[in-house]
């Protein structure tokens, strides 16, 4: 079988890319390993940013380009690719309307997170998502491309320096499409625990993954075969944090999520508080601060506060309110509780192992493998903060320094570090070509999504959907430069 181009993996990257090779003449061949299309940015995104989109300039928000790459370049101290973000902000205007002629609307929507209300609007949420990747593919389809399902990747052949061809599993037996170019949109290693293990810098156990488990490295794999970097830059998506149970990855409490997303007390493995905790509702800074503390930490109640939420609402917002909000189309409640069952849901989270009762401060030290000497220390001083109201230790703002910890039992609920999925490694130019270490181009083979290492740097960024963005409008530059060279 011949084709101009294979794209390996059939996520927002890989889809944009092929869709885009497509329509600019090229015949193509979009590999999926699974048995659905979509991947994480399909089944996990909820939409994406643009600047200068039409929306945004009906609405009279003033955010340029300019605004946006400064705002990434500074916020990675400048060690973002600056060509390649520059190029990814210059096309995410009309890529929203690319998107768009294709079947996948979207809406311009107020920023998500309670801290972004006052940056200008730049998140576009999907409409009608599941559908409308559904329209992107017929498009792709009816451009003359084809889609290959329970398809994977496995070696990238060359003859002289020449892509020639990709070997692929097919259902379980292999075959050789020859190709000229292959572009590499598999979604990163978030699936592969041993290279979580060794680029994580927490214990692997201690991360919850919400990526992609299918992408486990294969696109990088064969990066490195061809002679391309695939270490360069390899980062975790690090996104909030959340209660998981080591014994049952499919238990959820709702009670338990949206205790974890309040500024109560933290206290980190170390029995010791370690940020302010308000930063709960800035999704990326939050992940990295817990990420930094050691992969989790503990979120600690006392039997008062137990009590008071049993029948009573807390006048705080749960910081995922706003983003559960625009999906329904409801408004803000700016309030928690009551949870009339939580204590049973305490004592759920406890059976399951991520979370400890204990009568004193002693036991609870005892049983959640805390250091008692910082633990009751920590207390104190936390209590001393509240009585005062303000929070000279973390500044962490006075609405939410009501709340000691001071009657017992006492719970310990411990929130651990999560990850949208990997990002980096492929080491790539502005049209996303690969590079070698010596930043030569390696002719035929493209790197896109979360395999490109450039736009990132050691966290996700708190501009919202940037990342979605980097997947859709790499893969679509790399798909249109990729049928120009072939």
């Amino acid at each position: 079988m011949n084709y101009d181009i294979v794209v390996v993996g059939a996520g927002a990257s890989g889809i944009s890319a092929a869709l885009s090779a497509a329509q600019n003449g090229a015949k193509v061949v979009l590999l999926e390993k699974g048995d659905k299309f979509g991947g994480a940015g399909m089944f996990g995104a909820q939409g994406l940013f643009a600047v200068g989109s039409k929306e945004q300039l009906e609405h009279g928000e003033e955010y340029t380009i300019k605004d946006a790459y400064e705002e990434i370049m500074n916020y990675t101290h400048h060690s973002s690719n600056a060509r390649m973000t520059k190029a990814i902000l210059r096309e995410s205007a009309s890529t929203i309307d690319w998107m768009k002629e294709n079947g996948l609307n979207s809406e311009l929507v107020t920023n998500t997170q309670e801290v972004h209300q006052n940056h200008p609007r730049t998140y576009h949420q999907f409409i009608d998502k599941f559908n409308g990747f559904k329209r992107i593919i017929d498009n792709f389809l009816k451009a003359g491309g084809t889609l290959l399902t329970e398809t994977s990747g496995k070696e990238i052949i060359q003859n002289n320096g020449q892509i020639t061809g990709v070997k692929v599993s097919s259902r379980g037996k292999e075959k050789i499409l020859n190709t000229k170019a292959v572009i590499l949109a598999d979604g990163g290693f978030v699936g592969n625990k041993d290279e979580v293990d060794e680029y994580a810098k927490v214990n692997g156990e201690d991360m919850y993954s919400m990526g992609e488990r299918k992408a486990d490295g294969d696109g990088l794999r064969m990066l490195k075969e061809v002679g391309g970097v695939s270490n360069y830059k390899r980062i975790f998506e690090n996104h909030a944090a959340t209660v998981f149970s080591k014994k049952n990855l499919k238990w959820h409490n709702n009670t338990i999520f949206t205790l974890t997303n309040l500024p109560t007390l933290w206290i980190d493995k170390e029995g010791k508080r370690f940020t302010n905790e308000d930063i709960v509702y800035d999704f990326a800074l939050w992940g990295d601060t817990v990420y930094q503390a050691g992969g989790y930490y503990y979120f600690l109640l006392d039997q008062k506060l137990v009590n008071y939420l049993k029948s009573n609402s807390l006048n705080w917002t749960n910081s995922f309110e706003r983003t559960f909000r625009l999906l329904d189309g409801q408004p803000m409640t700016y309030k928690v509780g009551p949870f009339k069952n939580i204590e049973n849901d305490l004592q759920e989270a406890i059976n399951e192992g991520a979370a400890f009762k204990a009568d004193s401060l002693t036991e609870l030290a005892k049983k959640a493998g805390l250091d008692e000497a910082a633990l009751q220390e920590s207390i104190k001083r936390y209590n001393h903060l509240v009585k005062k109201g303000e929070d000279t230790d973390f500044y962490k703002d006075s609405r939410f320094m009501n709340v000691p910890v001071e009657d017992g039992p006492f719970y310990a609920v411990r929130a651990n570090s999560t990850t949208l999925g990997t990002v980096g490694g492929g080491l790539v130019n502005e049209d996303f070509q690969a590079l070698t270490a010596d930043r030569k181009v390696i002719p035929g083979v493209y790197v896109v999504g979360n395999n490109a290492g450039g736009l990132f740097d050691s966290s996700y960024p708190t501009i919202e959907g940037l990342s979605n963005t980097f997947a859709w409008n790499s893969g679509r530059i790399a798909g249109r430069v990729a049928a120009k060279l072939i």
